[in-house]
């Protein structure tokens, strides 16, 4: 269990947990290095051939991590994810898996629906969910780990589009469940993270000549969400110009992590991009563009 420096008490938590229980070791970060900094942590201090990476707000069911354990050792070099359950709902699916959109955009795959949508067989989807996903030390190593750049938001999307890159697969395992504290919602601190995260991400993972031939998919993307925080308000506008600004002001940082990427290329973008959704899931715009208000959700550490 990994602390991330955390203000509220938790830590005091965690670490009873620890005395009580020789199954649980407290690793204490000093500072916040946001969710895939903290896996970072935990990652340092791994010795087994799995990596299972758990968010703080997942319950897990008995048995969950030996289909998931089976299947890589059946499939070595991938990455597997669980059937994530809404923890409000069981009989409902937070996500099996994530839709990956060609710009750039991750959406939970079949959000809502019934959990006999996913039946029993291991599937492949495009991108994993960071909630919960277990991948191999080695290959989690030899990526450099979790890209922690963005601090907060689409790391998930960013490390499935560097393991596509680099030649490997992503399955979602329903024989292994967990459930999520999960409710759909923005506010502008979460978007403006999302969308620097977001170009930052394809600037870096994508071509000069992919994003020419898919501009006018981006030209299509930004208009919606330029739609959509005109909707919400003058926050969200700002912080749609902020994730402009902050992309612009970190240009070199994003040429480093291009150069990086480069290096664990193994797949041209067009094989990348056609395993990858062309439509947008509407029922999730239209939940977004329904709130009002302060998001319930809305709990960040600046």
């Amino acid at each position: 269990m990994v602390d991330n420096a955390s203000t509220d008490g938790s830590d005091s938590i965690a670490a009873e947990a620890a005395e009580r229980s020789e199954a649980v070791r407290l690793i204490r970060s000093p500072t916040n290095r946001g969710y895939a900094g903290a896996v970072n942590v935990g990652l340092a201090e791994a010795r087994g051939a799995h990596v299972a990476v758990l968010n703080m707000d997942v319950v897990v069911s008995p048995g969950w991590l030996d289909p998931l354990v089976a299947f890589l050792e059946a499939n070595p070099g991938g990455v597997v994810c669980p059937l994530i359950l809404l923890e409000s709902d069981p009989g409902r699916i937070n996500a099996a898996g994530q839709n990956l959109h060609v710009t750039g955009l991750g959406f939970n795959r079949w959000l809502d629906e019934p959990r006999e949508r996913a039946g029993s067989e291991p599937f492949p989807v495009s991108g994993l969910h960071g909630a919960a996903f277990l991948i191999g030390r080695q290959l989690f190593e030899s990526i450099g780990g979790w890209y922690e750049g963005g601090f907060l938001y689409q790391e998930d999307v960013e490390l499935s589009w560097l393991l596509r890159l680099a030649g490997r697969e992503i399955h979602c395992v329903p024989a292994s469940t967990v459930s999520h504290d999960y409710h759909l919602s923005m506010f502008p601190h979460k978007l403006f993270l999302l969308e620097r995260n977001r170009w930052s991400m394809l600037l870096a993972d994508t071509r000069a000549r992919t994003r020419l031939v898919l501009s006018p998919l981006f030209a299509l993307s930004e208009l919606m969400l330029w739609g959509y925080c005109l909707l919400r308000g003058r926050q969200f506008l700002r912080a749609k110009l902020d994730s402009y600004r902050w992309v612009s002001g970190n240009r070199e940082r994003i040429a480093e992590r291009r150069r990086f990427v480069e290096t664990l290329r193994r797949r041209p973008d067009r094989l990348v991009i056609r395993g990858l959704s062309w439509s947008y899931p509407v029922e999730q715009f239209v939940t977004l563009g329904r709130e009002r208000g302060e998001s319930k959700r809305n709990r960040i550490a600046s």
